[in-house]
């Protein structure tokens, strides 16, 4: 399995709008690699990655996987996080929806928590994090069960030097693994890290 996910003529319009917010787009995610994605606001990037976690259906086109039973991390912009509970709390919600066992899920949980470097704010409410805090918790999240395709949008919006260090070198250690990551980002400097290719996306259109 080479291919982790392919999209041919993906096009997506919305009955609020007069014209293709994206599409046609054409793209082949491979295993180990980390992809970013730029563009204006509005470019249709978000839209993008939805469609590739399958959260949102294309107007028209294809979006195929490379396996059937294919696991998706997906980390959008806005924070899915109970700020009542805790750290670890939120992870284990997100490992046992994700099918895992609660042992398993508390296993987990205690290796993101210090990989993301919050085991000390472990049994702190996600409301107590600072904004950085909240987007390494965002990120483990998604990683309770491993991905085979991990999506995230401006993982380190709003978030601190060190935070967003964490992140980063986060996705880029999943490779190893065969993960195929995707990342939009406006911090060039961030992609230029990381990601083994980076695509422009201007008015729903991937450009060279």
């Amino acid at each position: 399995m080479k291919n982790i996910c392919i999209l041919k003529d993906v096009t997506k319009r919305y009955p609020s709008h007069h014209e293709t917010v994206l599409g046609p787009v054409s793209l082949t995610i491979e295993k180990g690699t980390v992809t970013g994605i730029r563009g204006e606001n509005g470019a249709g990037k978000s839209t993008l990655l939805a469609i590739m976690a399958n959260t949102l259906k294309p107007t028209s086109g294809t979006v195929t996987y490379g396996k059937k039973h294919i696991v998706i991390g997906y980390v959008p912009q806005e924070l899915s996080l109970y700020e009542t509970m805790t750290g670890r709390e939120n992870l284990i919600f997100w490992g046992l929806a994700g099918g895992l066992k609660k042992k398993d899920a508390d296993i987990q949980a205690q290796k993101l928590l210090s990989l993301m470097r919050l085991s000390d704010k472990a049994e702190s409410t996600a409301a107590e994090y600072s904004g950085g805090m909240k987007r390494r918790l965002h990120l483990a999240t998604a990683l309770m069960t491993v991905p085979d395709l991990l999506l995230l949008d401006e993982p380190t919006a709003g978030a601190d030097a060190e935070s967003a260090d964490t992140i980063l070198q986060t996705a880029a250690a999943l490779k190893e693994n065969g993960t195929a990551c995707v990342i939009i980002s406006h911090q060039t400097e961030d992609l230029e890290k990381i990601c083994d290719n980076i695509l422009w996306l201007e008015k729903g259109q991937i450009k060279n």
